[in-house]
């Protein structure tokens, strides 16, 4: 459902993220794990381009979120006017076959440029044209839940979550309403609709923050740390709706320190560290029989 092809992410002379790549199946509860400072939050924030990736790209099903990356796309390398110099320069004579070890140069020594031909050119917008979608339109179909909620303070509760399907006209304000006094319903809060952010608990105000996100529909959810800025007796009420989706079936990909909630939940399980996935299993195999020497130093720390 969303595929991260070689995602790299700098920030200046940063290096966030450094090459990563991940296939999350419809249906999947994917968790990813690491110390502080690994690229965590970041990779899922550019799932849905809250940050645009420096290279690589992002798809959601076959539609591309991110602009073509030229060097995902072999033919349109071989469009480019470094290939066809490094090809001349090499004596071929076939135009139509594809030299790998010229690509695979291009590739490592990233020797595109800005200016790379006419045909070069077209190919990338042939990509784009074909797949790119507008990234809103992707939006609806993939909520996100922060770890500090982004409610807006100046609205009630039910205009917090019938603000963003009203103004997008995807619902009538009464079918909005309707959807959302369903929701607090579930969750025990339908009493608190016409209650300001301000006086509700953290774990109130983040369950709220989900409900906002299942208002408009989704097809998936990325949760960024759901519990690391709740008091320790509220992080159960949010594990516990967010356990309650993961068994209806909702796809998603949590970003969380809750090793245990990660085991008992998640479908899959991804360890990272310096900006790359040094693991991924499933939950028996990553805390039972942990390969990469940085994962068994991590968990040795924090199990």
């Amino acid at each position: 459902m969303i595929s991260v092809r070689n995602v790299y992410k700098n920030f200046g002379e940063l290096k966030v993220l450094k090459g990563v790549s991940s296939e999350i199946q419809k249906g999947e509860k994917v968790a990813i794990i690491g110390p502080s400072g690994s690229g965590k939050s970041t990779l899922l924030r550019c799932m849905n381009l809250l940050e645009e990736p420096t290279y690589g790209e992002i798809w959601l099903d076959d539609k591309l979120l991110t602009p073509a990356d030229p060097y995902l796309h072999p033919e349109v390398i071989a469009a480019s006017k470094t290939y066809q110099s490094m090809y001349q320069k090499k004596g071929n004579s076939n135009t139509t076959e594809l030299d790998e070890e010229i690509i695979r140069e291009i590739k490592e020594k990233d020797l595109l440029q800005k200016h790379e031909g006419k045909e070069y050119k077209e190919r990338l917008k042939q990509i784009e044209k074909d797949c790119r979608v507008d990234v809103n339109l992707a939006r609806q179909r993939v909520g996100m839940v922060f770890q500090h909620f982004n409610l807006f303070n100046n609205l009630t509760v039910m205009e917090n979550l019938t603000i963003a399907p009203v103004t997008l006209k995807l619902q009538s304000v009464e079918e909005a309403t309707e959807k959302a006094g369903e929701l607090l319903k579930r969750i025990g809060l339908y009493e608190k609709k016409d209650e300001y952010p301000s006086k509700l608990s953290g774990g109130q105000k983040q369950r709220i923050a989900i409900v906002r996100s299942l208002v408009m529909n989704p097809e998936a959810i990325l949760f960024d740390e759901p519990t690391s800025a709740l008091d320790p007796e509220m992080v159960g009420e949010v594990l516990e709706l967010i356990r309650e989706l993961a068994e209806e079936g909702m796809t998603m990909v949590i970003v969380t320190h809750e090793m245990g909630f990660a085991r008992e939940v998640a479908t899959r399980v991804l360890f990272m560290d310096g900006g790359e996935i040094k693991e991924e299993n499933t939950p028996e195999e990553f805390f039972g029989n942990p390969q990469h020497p940085r994962l068994k130093e991590f968990l040795s720390k924090v199990l």
